[in-house]
């Protein structure tokens, strides 16, 4: 029994001529579409990770270390800019700023909170697209801020505890060196030019921005960071390590450089171990699905008991029988892959329709009940399943076409592995016994 006969055999178990429907082929469809079914979240769960990961760790980035980060030992404003002027030439670099950030304490209206300063160049927020983009002025005017001027920006989450807004005067209180070395509270004012936010509500009741000219006089005095915010063409480029060896290297020793994987290593290694946990568990539906394959071919197996017996009496051989009912779960697999893939895909590309359809029925659902439990209406909090003061506002879609493929490879395997022991189970059959039996 040839490769061509095994082939037609195994197309008249999937097509039979007679058109009967029977159990174990109804089996055999119930485990296609097991496998097409178990598919669909897996795909989506892959494409919509992979898409949530490279979003909120894209933002994290830009919000916090930027591409590199380059941190110098020397409290220099002036070698900070120099420094700042040679990585601009450095290739793989598309953008530098300096940044001095220390620890203060904000008070105003008789209310203090401690916040993280940062102060930049007045033109990171109309020149940087990460700070154009994720920054909002929520009152007043980014355009005050500006080196000419006393303003800094403060976060909306300052601005709630504090009571103030876009205006209104702020202190900030630093532990400043004086000549006898000691520390002595350092006291300046300064007026509030808008009041920003970022989007993450942790972040806005934390950050206050300076003009970068406004902390030189006193920067050498506090326990301030002075650090080099690099940006790349791609920050999950593997050409960012290159990037960081030439900026070393261009910097020197005084200098440590750092990306931004290295700077946020646990958050990162969190998102990728949540990823890997949910491809695994989808991974073991996928293989409960398989073993209804292999349970629907040793039906199968039992309805052709009488086929298989003829055909070995006619002079097929064991291993062509097993061939063909080996093929047979492998076109299953490959069956669910064709019904799968394709509504994973269509579910992961419309995901944030998918997302604001579900908000609006459950919201709806729970303004009915309230109606029916004669409860107030107008106090049912907005339920959000994307909220992105904690996430994102839109789910960036990136189809993994690398993993989809280890995944529709993965399927496959399982349906063969699954198929072995039936197929094995029919090509030991002995005819004579089969036949004897069946009279």
């Amino acid at each position: 029994m040839n490769f061509k006969s095994s082939l037609l055999f195994a197309k008249r178990i999937l097509f039979p001529k007679s058109g009967r429907s029977s159990i174990a082929r109804k089996s055999l469809l119930g485990s296609v579409l097991c496998i097409g079914v178990s598919l669909i979240p897996l795909v989506a769960v892959l494409t919509v990770s992979n898409g949530m990961i490279k979003g909120i760790t894209g933002r994290l980035v830009s919000l916090s270390s930027s591409h590199l980060e380059a941190v110098s030992f020397e409290k220099n404003p002036e070698r900070l800019e120099d420094a700042a002027l040679s990585a601009k030439e450095i290739q793989g670099v598309t953008g530098v700023y300096p940044m001095i950030s220390f620890s203060a304490l904000a008070t105003a209206n008789s209310e203090r909170r401690g916040v993280q300063v940062r102060a930049l160049p007045s033109g990171v927020f109309k020149d940087y697209e990460s700070y154009k983009e994720l920054f909002e002025a929520v009152d007043g005017s980014l355009e005050d801020f500006s080196n000419e001027k006393n303003g800094v920006l403060i976060g909306q989450g300052i601005a709630e505890k504090l009571l103030i807004k876009a205006g209104d005067k702020i202190r900030l209180v630093v532990a400043a060196k004086n000549s006898a070395s000691t520390a002595a509270p350092f006291v300046k004012a300064f007026y509030v030019a808008a009041v920003v936010s970022c989007g993450y509500r942790e972040l806005d009741g934390l950050w206050l921005f300076m003009p970068y000219e406004k902390a030189k006089s006193f920067s050498r005095q506090v326990d301030a960071v002075f650090s080099l915010m690099c940006e790349s063409v791609d920050p999950f480029s593997k050409d960012l390590k290159k990037t960081q060896a030439s900026l070393k290297k261009a910097l020197g020793r005084q200098w440590r450089v750092y990306r931004w994987d290295e700077l946020n290593r646990s958050q990162y290694e969190n998102f990728s171990s949540t990823k890997i946990l949910l491809v695994f568990i989808q991974l073991l539906i996928v293989l409960v699905a398989a073993v209804n394959i292999s349970s629907a071919l040793i039906m199968l197996v039992l309805e052709r008991r009488r086929e298989i017996a003829i055909l070995k009496s006619l002079g097929a051989s064991s291993r062509g029988i097993s061939l063909s009912f080996i093929m047979t779960g492998f076109a299953c697999g490959a069956g669910g892959l064709l019904f799968g893939f394709p509504l994973g895909l269509l579910l992961s590309v419309n995901i944030n329709s998918f997302i604001k359809f579900a908000e609006k029925a459950i919201n709806f659902a729970m303004r009915g009940l309230s109606f029916f439990a004669n409860s107030d209406i107008i106090g049912v909090k907005q339920i959000r399943l994307l909220d992105e003061e904690y996430y994102l506002k839109v789910i960036p879609i990136e189809i993994p076409f690398g993993d989809l493929f280890l995944i529709a490879f993965a399927t496959l395997l399982l349906s063969l592995a699954a198929s072995l022991l039936p197929a094995a189970k029919a090509g030991k059959q002995r005819p004579i016994d089969t036949l004897r039996n069946s009279r």
